[in-house]
């Protein structure tokens, strides 16, 4: 059995050094395609290659072509599945066994999901074979029923976390014992709760493609005589404010945004991300940020509230952030960020950071704020 011939060799390989090396590969691996994993944009698929494989292959010692000679030596494991079959999921799950009987669950867990992120862009391929129209494919994640599991979490990424979670929960004994039957059953197990909810989406896509049904950004249309009687001002910062408040809670934001808002500057996208996952979840104070930009510019700039959705507005912003102004909008937007930090930035590292840290993390809650109105007002 595979247990019997790598298993040990699996434990003396994974040495808390080896561990760190393999933490720091994974999460260099969702950093490089996060673009596509932390949103929900299923028209993409990102590539899971050689290189990405060797990363476990390399951490304990074992090869491919080691990993396929025992295969094909066991009896239990059927070869005409490529699933079963697959050498990388069978040692991905044997370094799971390894970290479940250690008790390391959030290993455990993590390990499910570097093994997903293969099955997922395989499956993917499977299912939208030529990739997919976006504008059909944002028409169908937009209009799925509450009954689908995707529309209940904020990115691909997050979708996969909580299947590897689920997996990992329901087979820990079966993992534990181990044995080539339950090794080839859980990756199966795994390989279909992936496939098939990319099956059920991709039938609501195929159905939406044959309809004509698409999602036009440009949904907000009014005629020339409707802009005469009411695009005032007050009509504008109402529009802007509700438009960006809407997509915020429902965590409708490009995730490019926030590169754009940690640009020069040392912030950590990923702790970026989760930071303002926190503060929209809690709704404390976000429509007051996003009014008080949107009114500080209009009572500030001295221009007509149309360049919100110009590079002008973002341009003004950010200079107007680092001047000294005694302004109440300006200083209930830094108070307000001020509160978001002090109640979340101990859940991403340390419970005090320095005051450049913070004064960083600041500034880019505020730009990714800022951008998040201009492209708003742009639509």
């Amino acid at each position: 059995m595979l247990k019997e011939e790598f298993g040990d060799r699996i434990a003396k390989a994974l040495t808390p050094a080896i561990v760190n090396k393999l933490d720091k590969g994974i999460s260099d691996y969702i950093d490089r395609n996060n673009e596509i994993l932390m949103t929900l944009d299923m028209s993409q698929r990102y590539s899971f290659a050689d290189a990405d494989r060797a990363l476990l292959y390399n951490a304990v010692g074992i090869s491919e072509a080691e990993m396929k000679h025992a295969i094909a030596q066991s009896k239990a494991i059927y070869k005409g599945n490529k699933i079963q079959s697959n050498p990388f999921y069978l040692l991905s799950f044997l370094i799971v066994r390894h970290f479940a009987i250690k008790k390391d669950d959030e290993h455990a867990r993590r390990m499910i999901l570097y093994m997903s992120l293969m099955m997922y862009t395989s499956a993917h391929k499977g299912v939208f074979k030529y990739n997919a129209n976006k504008q059909i494919m944002d028409y169908t994640i937009a209009h799925l029923s509450r009954n689908f599991y995707l529309r209940q979490v904020t990115s691909l990424y997050a979708f996969l976390e909580d299947n590897a979670a689920t997996v990992y929960n329901t087979y820990k004994a079966r993992l534990i014992n181990g044995t080539d039957t339950d090794l080839a059953y859980i990756t199966d197990a795994l390989w279909h709760r992936v496939k098939s909810k990319l099956q059920a989406i991709g039938e609501q896509y195929y159905k939406n493609h044959r309809s004509g049904n698409y999602l036009n950004a440009d949904t907000d249309n009014y005629s020339e005589d409707d802009y005469r009687e009411i695009d005032n001002n007050s009509f504008i910062i109402d529009r802007v404010v509700n438009k960006t408040y809407t997509k915020l809670i429902n965590h409708q934001y490009d995730n490019r945004l926030l590169k754009y808002a940690i640009t020069q500057s040392d912030v950590s996208y990923q702790k970026l991300k989760n930071l303002i996952e926190d503060i929209i979840d809690s709704d404390d104070g976000v429509r007051k940020v996003v009014s008080s930009i949107v009114e500080y510019y209009a009572l500030a700039s001295g221009k007509s509230l149309d360049y919100i959705g110009r590079g002008d507005f973002i341009v003004y912003m950010k200079t107007a952030y680092g001047t000294n102004t005694d302004t109440q909008q300006m200083a209930e937007i830094k108070n307000q960020i001020d509160k978001w930090l002090s109640d979340n930035m101990y859940k991403y590292g340390r419970a005090n950071f320095g005051k450049t840290v913070r004064q960083s993390y600041r500034k880019s809650v505020y730009m990714f704020f800022v951008f998040m109105i201009n492209m708003e007002a742009k639509a």
